[in-house]
């Protein structure tokens, strides 16, 4: 998975805007709550894009956005990171959005409503081509639309071998239709899942060797596909076949403020790099670092620049 390529990061993952509530406890049932603070941020596929385009690679929105407020701000967004957005804008339906309700002392509890992203049909791709070296990146969010997910996942079995696939699943890797990871499992070059995902897949925690053979197995994962288990501080592990043994990428020491988008980061730089021809290992090698410095800053979108992890000497 390295060699001559100078490809682009073309994502099909959808752009939601996130709007974070914070409350002094959840209303039970029939009641209400005044709530202390609000903000409305661009998110989902966002946050991978942004990624990836801050390691200088060409990125490229191939999703639907809206045309209403929501969309509004997701194109500003896009066009303040320089990603080129080549999905339609739907003139009759704004953007989606997710509503974070965040208690002290309790985990955030989320609402999503789909909107324009959620509808993508093959004729919104017809004018994506992609090219030697590029790398189509896929969430598990959008395999679960009704309409999206086999969209995407009949436009990936015609793409041919040339690009490059990574799917990054997401918490709702075991709601995604089995259809539709079955489809996949033939184009799928990177699974990259978090160490909770893997886990969920896997159905108990275990063993390095073990969860990763288990995961691939269970899932379909053929020798050709690496798969990628995230740990935080920890770095990462990775497998390229089923016969091997996982290979570990260290992680580095910060101090983290806020880890929302952590693995986001790490897949948009992951995809960066393989886009430009690194190797598994190295391109692993930079995503930790950038995981690693996104999670010093708050907020969801704050993945490094490129030139911010040379300190590591990653370049």
């Amino acid at each position: 998975m390295s060699g001559a390529r100078a490809g682009r990061v073309v994502s099909l993952e959808s752009i939601i805007v996130d709007l974070g509530i914070d409350v002094p406890s959840l209303p039970p049932a029939g009641g209400d709550v005044i709530a202390s603070g609000s903000r409305a941020r661009v998110g989902g596929g966002f946050n991978l894009a942004a990624a990836a385009a801050r390691q200088g690679t060409p990125t490229v929105h191939a999703g639907r956005i809206g045309s209403g407020p929501y969309g509004r701000l997701i194109a500003d967004a896009l066009a303040g990171e320089g990603i080129t957005v080549a999905g339609p804008v739907d003139a009759c339906e704004d953007s989606g959005f997710c509503i974070a309700f965040r208690a002290p002392g309790a985990e955030p509890t989320y609402v999503t409503v789909p909107g324009a992203e959620s509808g993508l049909r093959p004729a919104n791709l017809t004018g994506i081509r992609p090219g030697v070296g590029d790398v189509l990146c896929v969430s598990g969010y959008d395999l679960m639309y009704e309409i999206s997910g086999p969209t995407i996942t009949g436009w990936l079995g015609v793409c041919g071998a040339a690009p490059l696939v990574v799917l990054d699943p997401g918490p709702l890797v075991l709601d995604i239709p089995v259809p539709a990871m079955r489809a996949l499992t033939g184009v799928l070059d990177v699974l990259t899942l978090s160490a909770r995902e893997a886990v969920l897949v896997a159905g108990a925690g275990l063993p390095d060797e073990q969860l990763h053979r288990t995961v691939r197995r269970r899932l379909g994962l053929r020798d050709g596909t690496a798969l990628v288990v995230r740990a935080g501080a920890a770095g990462c592990t990775s497998t390229r076949g089923s016969s091997e043994g996982p290979v570990t990428t260290p992680g580095l020491t910060v101090e983290a403020v806020d880890v929302t988008g952590a693995g986001d980061t790490h897949t948009g730089v992951l995809a960066a790099r393989l886009a430009e021809g690194a190797s598994l290992d190295d391109a692993l090698a930079a995503a930790n670092a950038a995981a690693a410095l996104s999670v010093t800053r708050r907020g969801p979108a704050t993945a490094p620049r490129r030139d911010a992890t040379g300190r590591w000497g990653l370049t």
